[in-house]
């Protein structure tokens, strides 16, 4: 793919380029005849005989050259007047100074095309100039007491020695030609304690055989699974070591659109302890992929750099590196750049505890799908507004045991207004599996109570 492509080659058959010519001798007549003395047929051959030219040809051509040279002055002078009539016709239709009430003209300005142009102007020093200006200024986040503000530098040098990269060895089946091959898999993670433990996504280890970490200082370890949670897309390793580096966890409640964020991965799988910078772009998107509303970044991701770590200007992490966008439409397969998201570390924390407390991370699953209410489609189909629609319902889930149908509209859960599906993921993520909760809905225009206990989202 990178191979150098010369599209001017020599051709071997060309012609070299040089040209080559032959001279041949012209030889004149070999005698002068002149009228006066006839035809020279019949006679014996007589001495050749130089031509004389006319004696007047000396002032013909002195005349053609002073002619010349005067229709040279001549066009000169024309030339001249004309420039000097269309260089100066500003000035020459330019009102004097107070021809104009409230107007200032400056006689002495310099024509319009002796003005230098955008490109050559030089600045004013002092003009525009911030000697202190530093684009992390413009990216700063929000005041957290007794922190300071890093630079970038800083920032890597804080938090890169506890990013590692993450190989595994996978089994793939290709079909009945190929079989089972074993292919490795790439990633990125952190270490969140000097006991080896580490954080990654679900989906860098999902299948996983054997996995190595590779630390900064080039140091490997073979790593353990601990718990997945393929849900939220996130996984615990262990590795046996101690005194490890490991990065600080900060607070992404207190993000801020507009800060600077820094990823830390290997991206490709072969540029491990890569740094990009962007800024956090957006907060809360929702994503069908996972049920946490994620952060969105332009901070540059690629393969392999999914599990590494989302940084604030404190150097500490504030997401765990999950998606990017590669089309803007599956169907029209138009390529975007700058789009990528981040599982906030506050969401991710109740599950890292989680998993490596009991190897497993249980969501409470209502089991259906849902839809926020649009007013204009609330007015067309007779829905009430405003609220939650259920879509469908899964056989055998929560929902299905408490009652629930398709169309049904959830505006309460335990006596909290709901109006989003985010505002219902929120409440629902606040209880466990197994508790009781009372559901409000609309049934066309009834209104009536449905008692729903959470399933696990682990079979």
């Amino acid at each position: 793919m990178n191979k150098d492509y010369n599209p001017y080659q020599n051709d071997s058959t060309s012609n070299s380029g040089e040209f080559s010519y032959t001279q041949t001798g012209f030889n004149p007549p070999h005698a002068y005849y002149d009228e006066a003395q006839g035809s020279a047929y019949g006679r014996p051959p007589q001495p050749p005989m130089h031509h004389q030219p006319p004696k007047n040809s000396g002032s013909v051509a002195l005349g053609i050259m002073v002619v010349g040279l005067l229709a040279v002055l001549l066009f000169t002078a024309v030339g001249g007047f004309l420039f000097f009539l269309y260089r100066g016709y500003d000035k020459i239709v330019e009102p004097s100074a107070g021809t104009l009430p409230g107007f200032l003209v400056e006689n002495n300005k310099p024509p319009a095309d002796e003005q230098p142009s955008a490109s050559e102007k030089t600045p004013d020093p002092g003009i525009g100039v911030d000697p202190r200006f530093s684009l992390e200024d413009i990216a700063r986040p929000a005041p957290q007491e007794g922190k300071r503000l890093l630079s970038i530098p800083e920032i890597v040098g804080k938090a890169k020695p506890a990013v590692v990269a993450i190989y595994t060895n996978v089994v793939i089946d290709r079909g009945e030609f190929f079989g089972l091959t074993e292919s490795t898999v790439a990633g990125s993670g952190f270490i969140i304690s000097e006991d080896g433990y580490i954080v990654t996504n679900a989906h860098v280890v999902e299948g996983a055989r054997r996995v190595h970490v590779y630390l900064e200082d080039d140091r490997t370890f073979e790593a353990i699974i601990v718990g997945v949670d393929k849900l939220a897309d996130v996984a615990v390793l262990k590795v046996d070591a101690e005194g490890l580096p490991a990065v600080q966890l900060g607070d992404s409640d207190k993000l801020v659109v507009g800060e600077i964020a820094i990823a830390i991965g290997n991206p490709t799988g072969k540029l491990r302890g890569t740094v990009t910078s962007g800024i956090v772009s957006a907060l809360e998107r929702e994503m069908s992929e996972t049920p946490i509303p994620l952060i969105q970044t332009d901070a540059a991701l690629n393969s392999g750099n999914s599990g590494g770590a989302l940084l604030n200007a404190y150097g500490e992490v504030i997401g765990i590196n999950q998606l990017k966008i590669v089309f803007a439409d599956a169907a029209k397969n138009e390529p975007i750049q700058g789009i990528s998201f981040a599982i906030p570390i506050n969401a991710a924390k109740a599950i890292v505890e989680s998993l490596i407390r009991t190897g497993k991370h249980e969501w409470p699953m209502m089991g259906i799908t849902v839809s926020t209410v649009q007013k204009e489609l609330a007015d067309q189909q007779g829905l009430h507004y405003p609220g939650v629609v259920v879509v469908s319902v899964e056989r055998g889930g929560a929902g299905s045991e408490a009652g629930l149908r398709e169309g049904d509209v959830i505006v309460k859960v335990n006596g909290k207004d709901v109006a989003t599906t985010k505002q219902l993921a929120m409440a629902k993520n606040q209880y466990r599996v197994g508790e009781t909760v009372t559901l409000t809905i609309y049934r066309g225009d009834r209104s009536m109570d449905l008692r729903l206990t959470f399933k696990s989202s682990v079979r």
